[in-house]
């Protein structure tokens, strides 16, 4: 049923999350939250004006500076931040985007519902938000390598020709540039990757880390021609807030805390998790190889480098 949902920013991918959940009809009510107000009335306005286009009728507020207001909602996203600061790279906005989740994190202590994270650098924001929101580990979903795995099939894609949707293929760890292939679990349909290079060296023996390379960096094609991305990360997104409504147990790589997963705890990465109506429900971690754990390890180096730059507890 049609939730209640706040969106915290409402810049390029906020303003696109909030078009898709009310395009999806998985609100009745969206409270919108942005620093600067004349931004936040534009869009809702904009929101508001595209209603009688969507296919359920939903109230759309302007709550500019007011956290509290979100407090009764089921799901809050999380969209702010500065992409202009990761045109060099995804730790571009460690710490401004740092620093203003720690002004609104402590305002949502007590909050019961789910808080879906898509603000950069993922895994150390989503781990700020459950340190001072005080929140249970499965109340807060970071987006983390869900885009990227969609990346990863978009090059899988282009290389064999099949439709991306028949193809299970994860991106994991750090949605950064630490982040990498699990190769061991590629599947074409119910067929691993493994078997398809032998029966078929020509199609299928292509050169994986041009792949992974277009998976990691895929984003950075988007924003060399418009300076964002907008469609694949807002989608992404609302792919997690839709199986939070409809609790379809969605099985996909998100970010979640790590509790003794190949060793590391402490902080969010991503792995297979299991997504519905109570956030974070379970957990799929992968069988790796022992060169994919290695890479695993030294994403989480790189996740907790970056956590103690801007760590204030």
């Amino acid at each position: 049923m049609p939730m209640k949902i706040g969106i915290i920013g409402m810049g390029h991918v906020g303003a696109h999350v909030a078009n898709a959940i009310l395009s999806q009809g998985l609100a009745a009510e969206l409270y919108c939250v942005d620093s600067i107000e004349s931004k936040v009335a534009c869009e809702v306005n904009d929101l508001q004006d595209a209603m009688p286009f969507y296919p359920r009728v939903a109230r759309v507020y302007n709550c500019h500076r007011d956290y509290k207001a979100l407090m009764g909602c089921d799901i809050i996203v999380n969209a702010a931040g500065h992409v202009a600061q990761a045109a060099g790279n995804r730790d571009g906005e460690l710490f401004c985007t740092s620093d203003e989740t720690k002004s609104w994190a402590p305002e949502l202590k007590g909050y019961q519902g789910i808080v879906v994270t898509i603000a950069n650098p993922c895994d150390v924001v989503a781990t700020i938000i459950w340190k001072l929101a005080e929140l249970e580990p499965r109340q807060v979903v970071s987006s983390g390598t869900a885009l990227d795995s969609a990346r990863f099939r978009h090059a899988l894609w282009d290389v064999t020709g099949y439709n991306p949707q028949s193809i299970t293929s994860w991106m994991i760890g750090e949605h950064g540039a630490s982040q990498f292939a699990a190769w061991s679990h590629v599947s074409f349909g119910a067929t691993p990757l493994a078997e398809l290079e032998l029966a078929d060296p020509e199609r299928f023996g292509f050169d994986k880390d041009a792949i992974e390379e277009a998976a990691r960096m895929g984003g950075y094609v988007t924003y060399a021609g418009k300076q964002c991305t907008e469609y694949s990360v807002a989608n992404a997104a609302t792919e997690l807030i839709k199986a939070i409504v409809q609790d379809s147990k969605l099985i996909t790589p998100a970010g979640t805390l790590l509790q003794g997963v190949y060793g590391e705890s402490g902080h969010f990465s991503s792995i297979p998790c299991v997504i519905g109506k109570d956030g974070v429900e379970s957990t799929f971690p992968l069988e790796l190889s022992a060169a994919e754990q290695e890479k695993f390890h030294a994403s989480c180096r790189h996740i907790q480098e970056n956590l103690e730059k801007v760590r204030s507890w």
